[in-house]
């Protein structure tokens, strides 16, 4: 009796199964297969990427090896629109220093100004930009128009925050506030954060 008992429970739990899997079945193949699909493309686009930037880094070296500024420039420029949101500013910088070192300086300024603006590079791209035009307008800017491009957040986020400091307070003992200058320059040396090449 319970032999029987057993085969007709067997046969009622094979055939719940059997009307589960003619129900749901090609549900599950296709959620299955949906998830095989995602997973093989989300590989090759992460294989793609990684060629692409292999390469995008090679011209980036090539070009910041190449002697010739010309090549140098036009190495860079195919950098500038590259998907690489970090070679690309970085791309754009050298090409500004090029410009500035070649004696186009106006040209090379213009193009630090478009870095700091443009809010597709790295924060630190934009910094690195900021820090340089800083640098060569120091004589030219009141020390409002320095301030317009120093805000709070990269005196107290950014990377070059100790930089920015510093420029700080150069730029009040170029205007002949020296013990404003002295102050900003000793609580630098006073903040064991700041590094020791600032320092010194």
């Amino acid at each position: 009796m319970s032999d029987i008992l057993r085969q007709v429970d067997d046969d009622l739990r094979k055939d719940k199964l059997h009307n589960l899997w003619n129900k749901y079945g090609l549900y599950a193949i296709s959620s299955l297969l949906i998830i095989v699909v995602i997973i093989i493309v989300y590989q090759v686009k992460n294989y793609t990427d990684k060629i692409n930037n292999e390469k995008l880094l090679e011209i980036y070296i090539n070009a910041s090896n190449e002697e010739n500024t010309f090549l140098q420039i036009s190495q860079f420029e195919e950098l500038k629109n590259s998907n690489n949101k970090y070679l690309s500013g970085m791309a754009e910088f050298k090409i500004a220093n090029l410009q500035i070192e070649k004696g186009n300086i106006q040209q090379g300024l213009t193009d630090l100004q478009e870095i700091i603006k443009n809010e597709r590079y790295d924060p630190i791209i934009n910094d690195l930009a900021t820090y340089l035009l800083l640098v060569k307008k120091i004589n030219d800017f009141t020390e409002d128009e320095l301030m317009t491009f120093i805000d709070d957040d990269m005196l107290k986020e950014s990377r070059f925050k100790f930089l920015f400091k510093e420029l700080i307070s150069i730029k009040k003992i170029l205007h002949g506030k020296n013990d404003e200058g002295k102050k900003g320059f000793q609580e630098l040396v006073d903040n064991p954060d700041t590094p020791i090449e600032i320092r010194i």
